[in-house]
């Protein structure tokens, strides 16, 4: 958490609130679409009365400053760690939460109510959105759009490539703010230096605009999608199918069966489920929010 803390120097404003062994930071960021007065990098014991000391001199703080809500944990931008898990903390994935299971239980007791949902899951392969995914990817290529693998260190050398893909198609997301491109680099690439990434760039023509990527868990036997993004002007053009396809290609060639979907947002307008013979092992997080 120690690096992350230097996202804080993006923000308008941030204080520290500590009570009796807990903490966390008021953090305001005007630069956020949907809400500006947010907590994060908390820690608290397992007790209400100390959480609730704290939680309100917090909320008192955001009143003082004209917010009518507090929304989190979140640490600043969607870049980084937010949200917490509420279940299944047996399921070991990578990168995760790594909150106490009580932190949503006490959280809820003041008042807190979840404003946005999340969820990992694990998937069968093939499946029939295989199917249909390999029948766009050919159609794509028919179109003369362009796909190209990278993999370990080749994966660095597109880092730019993806960042800017990133911003473009997060951008107006939940919680999203733009940070710069070292902010990229220094804090959110530090985790994947644990692992060996696959990743697949569309390109249309010369012009890179959307990526698949994934990696094995390095906890057990699973193997992760962690993110994918397709640039908006091309989100109607089904060029995420064709790099689902791809990354599913993938996944199978390294002797799996199966993937972890990780952290897809329940509200977005593209979440889907699969049906329940293809689909297992759901791990749920949330943001709250509490109207001050």
């Amino acid at each position: 958490m120690s690096i992350e803390l230097e996202i804080l120097n993006l923000a308008d404003e941030y204080e520290l609130f500590e009570y009796k062994g807990a903490k966390a930071y008021l953090i305001i960021n005007k630069k956020m679409e949907q809400y500006n007065c947010l907590f994060g990098f908390v820690e608290f014991p397992n007790d209400l009365a100390v959480t609730k000391e704290l939680f309100g001199r917090m909320e008192n703080r955001a009143k003082e400053k004209g917010f009518s809500s507090l929304v989190g944990p979140v640490n600043y931008c969607s870049w980084m760690s937010y949200r917490w898990a509420v279940n299944r903390f047996d399921i070991k994935l990578f990168p995760d939460c790594t909150n106490l299971a009580y932190y949503p239980e006490l959280i809820r007791q003041m008042g807190y109510r979840e404003l946005y949902t999340y969820r990992s899951a694990v998937i069968k392969l093939p499946n029939p959105l295989f199917s249909v995914g390999e029948s766009i990817y050919k159609q794509k290529c028919h179109e003369g759009f362009i796909f190209r693998f990278y993999e370990g260190e080749e994966v660095y050398q597109q880092a730019k490539v993806i960042f800017a893909i990133s911003e473009n198609a997060f951008r107006g997301s939940y919680l999203y703010c733009d940070i710069p491109y070292e902010y990229f680099e220094r804090i959110y690439l530090a985790w994947t230096k644990k692992v060996k990434i696959g990743l697949y760039v569309a390109y249309d023509r010369d012009e890179p605009v959307g990526y698949v990527m994934g990696y094995e868990n390095p906890y057990n036997h699973t193997f992760i999608s962690k993110t994918s993004a397709v640039k908006k002007e091309f989100q109607k053009q089904k060029v995420y199918m064709a790099l689902h396809y791809l990354g599913c290609r993938y996944v199978l060639d390294k002797g799996y069966q199966e993937t972890v979907y990780h952290f897809q947002c329940e509200q977005r307008d593209t979440f889907q489920r699969f049906d329940q013979s293809v689909e297992s092992e759901e791990k749920r997080y949330a943001v709250y929010i509490k109207e001050v």
